[in-house]
């Protein structure tokens, strides 16, 4: 039995014929002092991305480890292959559209591993481009930003590109089957088990293209959630599962799922879908949960307007007071006033400010 190699390059392909090569030449152009594989699986591709993988395995023989399928199972199920498949301690990932551009990427991110046994993966910021510079390149995440990269913050939104971060390996055996992204899942995954740590250097490069999968999410974000809503939601459910117990990280995912909720109902009203009939159908405990935490959220809402309607009848009468007190205030002022006037032209005052002026005083 040969030794495990230290690091798994894992990378799935379909119908990436155009980009297949910038990406396998990236990986294998890595300058290490440790060994890797590539273990890369090809979900029956129509174009001529199987025929390139073999010629790179046929060159490289002791790297690649190749599974390319003769029947499409899926680009998650095709994930889950090669992440069961891959024998090293640390993994790292990158799709047959993406690249690396740094070759010492693996090497930075074991040597950052290792001397922080805390962490249970690393990633960097990538550079995103368009394939036809649609619009301008960008680096993500953003440096100048001010992050926090945290599980608590990983929750909210993914901030980790997918061919920038490296894993230490774990058990995959039981793993959901039915989300949308599998990537968010699997980091929220691996973070269960350790810190998540930062190379702040760009070393790898993102591509957008109308194959991509989320293409024109900002675009036509409704078709999306049409396609990959339910799934999507299975995602958030998933999370559940990792984090639940916590109050803070439930919180948290409950706010996605509440989301989730309503851009069905928006699809649903816009284009005359039947969504949310579906999610009943194929999720009740989920959606009777939610039902369940409205009606709830109601009830608490319904309490504190009550509670804020008393709070303003409270704080009304207070004012009522105060405006009293004010009135009657000006009132005595309003008679000290006429008082004062009254001694003024008095004979009394004026024989006051004649002695005054005699004595040279200061006229009152």
């Amino acid at each position: 039995m040969t030794t495990a190699p230290k690091v798994s390059i894992i990378s799935t392909t379909y119908n990436q014929e155009k980009y297949i090569r910038q990406a396998l030449d990236s990986l294998v152009s890595q300058e290490t002092d440790f060994d890797f594989e590539i273990v890369i699986a090809d979900d029956c591709s129509t174009d001529k991305t199987a025929e390139r993988i073999e010629k790179y395995a046929q060159k490289y023989p002791n790297i690649f480890k190749i599974n390319l399928r003769k029947k499409n199972i899926g680009s998650w199920a095709n994930y889950l292959s090669v992440l069961r498949a891959a024998r090293g301690e640390f993994i790292a990932i990158c799709e047959g559209d993406d690249f690396w551009t740094d070759t010492s990427k693996l090497q930075r991110q074991v040597n950052f591993l290792e001397k922080r046994p805390g962490c249970a993966m690393c990633f960097h910021p990538v550079r995103v481009f368009f394939e036809n510079q649609e619009r301008s390149d960008y680096v993500y995440p953003d440096p100048k930003a001010n992050h926090k990269f945290t599980t608590l913050e990983l929750l909210k939104n993914n901030f980790i590109q997918t061919n920038s971060v490296m894993y230490r390996r774990q058990k995959y055996n039981d793993m959901p089957t039915k989300i949308i992204p599998g990537d968010w899942y699997l980091h929220l995954y691996h973070a269960q088990f350790g810190k998540i740590g930062f190379i702040d250097r760009v070393m790898s490069a993102y591509r957008r293209h109308t194959g991509g999968l989320w293409w024109d999410s900002h675009e036509d974000i409704d078709r999306i959630w049409e396609r990959f809503g339910i799934p999507h939601l299975e995602l958030y459910v998933e999370f559940l599962k990792l984090y639940g117990n916590d109050a803070n990280y439930r919180e948290i995912i409950n706010t996605h799922i509440g989301k989730m909720f309503g851009n069905f109902i928006g699809v649903d009203t816009k284009h005359n879908k039947k969504l949310l009939q579906e999610v009943i159908i194929t999720m009740p405990d989920i959606t009777a949960k939610f039902i369940a935490d409205q009606y709830n959220q109601l009830v608490r809402s319904e309490s504190s307007f009550k509670d804020t309607k008393q709070e303003i009848e409270t704080q009304k009468q207070e004012i009522d007071t105060l405006k009293y007190e004010i009135e009657l205030r000006n009132q005595m002022l309003q008679q000290k006033e006429q008082i004062l006037r009254a001694i003024k032209l008095s004979r009394f005052w004026k024989f006051r400010n004649l002695i005054a002026r005699v004595t040279g005083k200061e006229m009152i």
